[in-house]
């Protein structure tokens, strides 16, 4: 998956990096994630891509 350096949630100003971290840090589900960083929280839009991400990083 490309990284990207700008927002994956743009009503959130969540970055593919922000998520990142956010798994390395412990959180080991989607909605986990969600609720550390509020990402989809906004409009949600970028739900499945940040579904899509998340999926990627916990299975490596």
């Amino acid at each position: 998956m490309e990284r990207f350096n700008k927002s994956v949630c743009n009503c959130r100003q969540v970055s593919f990096e922000k998520i990142e971290e956010s798994i390395k840090n412990g959180a080991d589900s989607f909605e986990k994630v969600v609720e550390e960083t509020k990402a989809t929280k906004g409009c949600g839009r970028c739900k499945s891509y940040v579904e899509d991400i998340v999926k990627s990083k916990l299975s490596k």
